[in-house]
């Protein structure tokens, strides 16, 4: 079985989500007895999903809309989306008012689509660019790494047991 985590990233956190998932679904599908390859990959960087069995995709979220290059992946993709297991997720900052982030902060979940799970993101204003800072400080968006690695390595082993009815 090979898997395919794909990530569109502005500034290397969701990628950074995006490799943690893999190597912990990598690590359950072992653990599960399953011979499994786990790719991570920029999502610009993919030109077919032919030798995948399942895909999880996921991009930062700015301004309520996935970057454009996970949503060029999926307008790219959408009927081999339809044909295996897919997940996605979305990252994004969140405001000192709400520590969470909420599922209106993403776009809709496709009905191919098996989950959209939303992970809180990182914002560091000095790699931003000013309309980027500007933005950040209009929705109140605080810096800091507000990642939260137990609840991504917790959902990899969720969708590794979803996985497992399928190999």
């Amino acid at each position: 079985m090979r898997i395919l985590v794909a990530t569109a990233s502005r500034h290397g956190a969701t990628h950074e989500i995006g490799q943690q998932l893999g190597t912990a679904l990598a690590a359950d599908l072992a653990d599960r007895g399953t011979d499994a390859e786990v790719d991570v990959r920029n999502a610009s960087d993919v030109t077919t999903l032919a030798d995948y069995s399942a895909v999880v995709l996921g991009s930062a979220v700015y301004m309520g809309r996935w970057l454009r290059d996970a949503r060029h992946f999926v307008d790219e993709h959408e009927t081999a989306l339809q044909a295996v297991p897919v997940w996605l997720f979305s990252s994004g900052p969140v405001d000192d008012a709400n520590p969470k982030p909420t599922p209106a902060a993403a776009p809709p979940t496709p009905p191919w689509a098996r989950e959209h799970r939303v992970f809180p993101g990182r914002l560091d204003r000095s790699v931003l660019g000013s309309g980027e800072r500007l933005v950040a400080a209009v929705v109140r968006a605080s810096d800091g790494d507000h990642r939260d690695p137990a609840a991504v390595e917790a959902w990899a082993h969720e969708i590794g047991a979803a996985l497992m009815p399928t190999i």
